[in-house]
């Protein structure tokens, strides 16, 4: 009985530490978050692709307007470009999309514009636009704004 209860208690160490090293600064949003960040490493990259977007999509649903929140969308994206057997490029983007909806002035909205302008097709009129703004950006420095077509 007793190591079951050591065993029982080092799980719990594992999960709930780090969550409650950030202190009472943090939101029972941000919290719910957290734990379910440490649910995803838990699984580990080679796990059920599947399984690790149900994880990123509840982040990204339940913790609107959080930092864990907005690289939830980010991490899924790369889960749809590099997990799965084969890429997913629409998914990919939908989900880039709707971060920029969701937090268009993010300090991520440059990298986000640029990934979305790498996986749209030459010519289509939204990889125009997105080189458009990201051409405006004065946050970009000139040497990245000169490899933009």
């Amino acid at each position: 009985m007793r190591n079951f209860r050591l065993k029982v208690f080092a799980l719990l160490s594992i999960l709930i530490m780090p969550v409650c090293s950030y202190g009472a600064d943090i939101s029972a949003v941000e919290r719910e978050g957290l734990i379910m960040r440490v649910e995803l490493n838990r699984l580990g990259t080679n796990s059920d692709p599947e399984e690790r977007e149900e994880i990123l999509r509840k982040i990204a649903d339940r913790c609107k307007g959080t930092e864990e929140g907005e690289a939830a969308y980010w991490d899924l994206a790369d889960l749809y470009l590099e997990g799965f057997p084969e890429e997913r490029r629409k998914d990919a983007a939908a989900v880039l999309e709707l971060c920029l909806k969701n937090y268009p002035n993010s300090r991520r909205a440059s990298m986000v514009k640029c990934k979305l302008a790498e996986l749209y097709e030459a010519g289509s009129p939204r990889r125009a636009e997105l080189i458009r703004q990201l051409k405006n950006d004065n946050s970009l420095p000139n040497i990245l704004k000169s490899t933009l077509k």
